[in-house]
Order: C-alpha cells, then sequence, then structure tokens
C-alpha cells in the first residue's frame, strides 16, 4: 500500500530568505506534490539525505545539490535588482 502524504502548507515569508524557509518551501512542494522523500530523492538525482538536510535546514549540502532539487521540483527562484 503506497504512502499518504499529508500536504504542508507553504510558509510565509517577510522577504528574509533563510536556510529554514527554504527547507520548509521544499517541503511543501514535495508533499503538495503527493511525493515522498524517496521519490523526490530520485525524481531529482540526489541522495535522499540531501532532502532530509534540506527539509531540516541542518546544512551540509552543495549548491549544485539544491540547484538539482530546486530544478526537480520545478521552483521557480527569481533574483531582482537592488533599486538603491
Amino acid at each position: 500500500m503506497a504512502k499518504k502524504i499529508k500536504p504542508t502548507e507553504y510558509p510565509t515569508s517577510d522577504l528574509e530568505l533563510t536556510a529554514e524557509y527554504l527547507g520548509k518551501f521544499i517541503r511543501a512542494k514535495r508533499t503538495q506534490s503527493g511525493l515522498t522523500s524517496h521519490q523526490t530523492a530520485l525524481l531529482c538525482k540526489v541522495p535522499v539525505d540531501v532532502i532530509t538536510k534540506l527539509e531540516n535546514s541542518s546544512g551540509g549540502i552543495t549548491l549544485d545539490s539544491f540547484l538539482k532539487v530546486v530544478n526537480g521540483l520545478s521552483i521557480n527562484i527569481q533574483f531582482e535588482k537592488d533599486s538603491k
């Protein structure tokens, strides 16, 4: 029997980008897509511990792994030039 995934709400942000916010966002995207951590790791071509570390904001992952997850989950990241 397939594991039931409980969708997590997307976090609110005060525009400060933190590891905790990114972890919550990635978990919300994964769960709202109905994916387990293992399925997400296969989809993104990363080890399961990368997904766990990202979602728990525990660090120790490379930028390359982070980008694989972002791209694999179709998360759009935008950068804007500061108006100063």
